[in-house]
């Protein structure tokens, strides 16, 4: 049986990981309004967004303190060295409804993770696309920045292409 010190800090502990579910839950909701918003070129919204994400870091730093709290204190109750502590070994040593919020807390994390990592990647490939098509504008329209633009006939000759941007950097 836990002592009722332990069961207090594994009622704390869940309350940080549901405040760790809604701040991935949070970020997820995030980064679709951040790919949309790039997408639709909202500068504005994009500025509020950016001052959202600002805000919403400072103030989880807090939750994050008090999940480092209550990891050691749970590692002295059982003995174990604070690095040692994960869920999953913890959801080993408890037993009943506490087992089970843990273990449920502890897949819904897993899973948000997964997701977030993914939406992560495609956010990054998103903006990745971008630039590269920003490049391609810049290069068009300003051409190689002096370095010529070089052609290829079908017989392998090279042909310089004078003139070809579309905007002349020469005063």
């Amino acid at each position: 049986m836990m002592s009722p010190a332990m069961e207090t800090e594994i009622a704390a502990l869940l309350d940080v990981l549901d405040a760790d579910i809604w701040h991935i839950e949070s970020t997820l909701s995030r980064l679709d309004t951040l790919r949309s918003l790039v997408i639709k070129r909202e500068d504005a919204a994009l500025e509020r967004l950016l001052d959202e994400i600002r805000q919403q870091a400072d103030a989880y730093k807090s939750n994050e303190r008090k999940r480092e709290q209550i990891k050691r204190v749970l590692a002295a109750g059982l003995g174990w060295k604070e690095g040692d502590l994960t869920l999953s070994k913890l959801r080993g040593e408890l037993a009943g409804q506490a087992r089970a919020a843990v273990a449920d807390r502890h897949t819904r994390l897993r899973t948000l993770t997964i997701r977030l990592k993914r939406e992560h990647m495609l956010t990054v490939l998103l903006i990745r696309d971008c630039a590269r098509f920003n490049r391609s504008l810049l290069q068009a329209f300003l051409g190689s920045c002096g370095r010529g633009g070089t052609t290829y006939t079908p017989s392998g000759a090279a042909k310089k292409q004078p003139g070809a941007s579309l905007v002349s950097m020469k005063l």
